[in-house]
């Protein structure tokens, strides 16, 4: 078994997955940290794939994606490749099982070369770390003291900034903005981690990443999360606890198809609102915004 560790966590994998070149997601990540809760992952037998492929969408669909479904089998969670022509270009089909906590998972997948139609060569499939063992990870998170966020976060002298919002609204721009002219450090560009420990809240680099595949494995005390918006001019506000729960609702990565794990998110959710704070950015992509923010979350 190979070990890796983000958020306090330990991740345990078959050296059948390690070994292929497709989980350079856990690069840097072997650093061993201080882990409260473990997850497993183990390589199935490919030659029970089309049979667990079958058995498991017969059960009900409880989430959809763009490359695999989630379905409820009653004693597990199955995550089952679409094999529609879009996933097809990125992996082979495949079937994650886990048992209803997240902590043991298998996957199942064809380990046979396929031909690539739009380049004309033969590929061999990715373990989809990306995608379904991902969303897996991330689900066990929120039962174990943890959340997932669409966001960016950086470290100044020893605490965490967290930038979050829609797509496209700015957090890798603010967050580079922070490096450049705060002397910051960039330690996850999308997607990272944060936990309450010991009544502290710590925000975690994560083996995974968006478009800037920035990623650290460390990290940091959280001072403050700031919702962003583009504007003509900056300016900045204190959020209340009712938008704070709002920007969270939009911006947390959440397990909707599973009940337990939600009703354990909610009221973490709620406690990050009420302990840290949170403001709204609304700003230009220049110094003066990392600047106002700097100095407006320093003096509270």
């Amino acid at each position: 078994m190979h070990e890796y560790y983000f958020a306090n966590y330990r991740l345990l994998v078959d050296d059948a997955i390690s070994s292929s070149d497709r989980m350079d997601y856990l690069a840097g990540f072997s650093q061993v940290m201080p882990a409260t809760h473990t997850f497993t992952i183990h390589m199935g037998d490919e030659a029970l794939l089309d049979h667990k492929f079958s058995e498991a969408t017969t059960f009900p669909i409880v989430c959809t994606t763009d490359s695999f479904n989630i379905h409820d089998t009653q004693n597990s969670w199955a995550f089952v490749s679409l094999m529609n022509e879009k996933s097809a270009r990125y992996n082979i089909k495949h079937v994650l099982m886990c048992a209803r906590d997240y902590s043991e998972m298998t996957l199942y997948i064809s380990r046979q070369p396929y031909f690539y139609e739009k380049k004309k060569e033969w590929r061999m499939p990715w373990i989809p770390m990306s995608s379904a063992i991902r969303a897996a990870c991330e689900a066990g998170m929120t039962m174990r003291d943890g959340m997932p966020l669409h966001a960016a976060l950086v470290e100044k002298d020893g605490y965490g900034v967290v930038f979050l919002g829609p797509s496209g609204m700015g957090k890798s721009t603010q967050a580079k903005l922070w490096v450049e002219h705060q002397g910051a450090d960039f330690i996850i560009g999308d997607r990272p981690g944060l936990r309450r420990i010991d009544g502290q809240w710590i925000g975690f680099g994560m083996p995974w990443d968006g478009k800037d595949n920035i990623k650290q494995q460390k990290q940091v005390p959280i001072r403050a999360l700031i919702s962003l918006e583009q504007a003509p001019e900056n300016s900045i506000r204190r959020l209340t606890k009712q938008e704070a729960m709002m920007v969270l609702l939009n911006q947390v990565m959440m397990p909707m198809w599973d009940d337990a794990a939600m009703a354990l998110l909610t009221p973490l959710m709620g406690q990050l609102a009420t302990e840290i704070p949170f403001y709204h950015l609304k700003n230009l992509p220049n110094r003066e915004a990392t600047d106002l923010t700097r100095k407006t979350i320093c003096e509270t």
